[in-house]
């Protein structure tokens, strides 16, 4: 996969815009450096900005949303640079972690993996980022494991 770059506080947070032509010159600048994986945080079901881009109670991904069209923009542009992996992940879901949320974790992924499934290989899913709970405290081994393999079994 080579070095890799975090695109990160776009799609996690509104730190800054949430679009391709905020993304743009960064992946060229990586990538004309020889960066050949992009990482893009993505929280789901928490909000930013006052929406999400996933139901909290339910992990269903809201289609329609523009900002999730943003991303598939962004995941496109990436994969149109020859070599280049992308990583997709959950980010910040403090609420699914800190309630244990399996049966959210699982369908948000399925439903991830349905949306962005046509991509190729180069397009890479990481399951759930920091396995902290909000207080800062890990999560308990057995919670983490029952939210993962609930993630792996609805990806099929």
């Amino acid at each position: 996969m080579g070095v890799g770059f975090n695109l990160g506080q776009m799609f996690d947070n509104d730190q800054h815009a949430a679009n391709l032509e905020t993304a743009r010159p960064k992946i060229d600048a990586y990538y004309a450096r020889g960066f050949r994986t992009l990482r893009i945080p993505v929280t789901w079901t928490e909000p930013i900005a006052g929406t999400t881009l996933a139901d909290p109670n339910t992990g269903a991904l809201d289609t329609a949303f523009p900002r999730l069209a943003e991303l598939a923009r962004v995941v496109e542009y990436g994969l149109s640079k020859p070599g280049l992996h992308v990583v997709l992940n959950a980010h910040h879901e403090a609420a699914l972690k800190d309630h244990g949320r399996a049966d959210v974790l699982g369908r948000l992924w399925a439903e991830i993996a349905n949306h962005f499934g046509h991509y190729d290989g180069r397009l890479m899913y990481e399951i759930l980022n920091e396995p902290d709970l909000s207080n800062h405290e890990s999560m308990e081994p057995t919670t983490l494991r029952r939210l993962t393999r609930a993630a792996f079994q609805d990806l099929g």
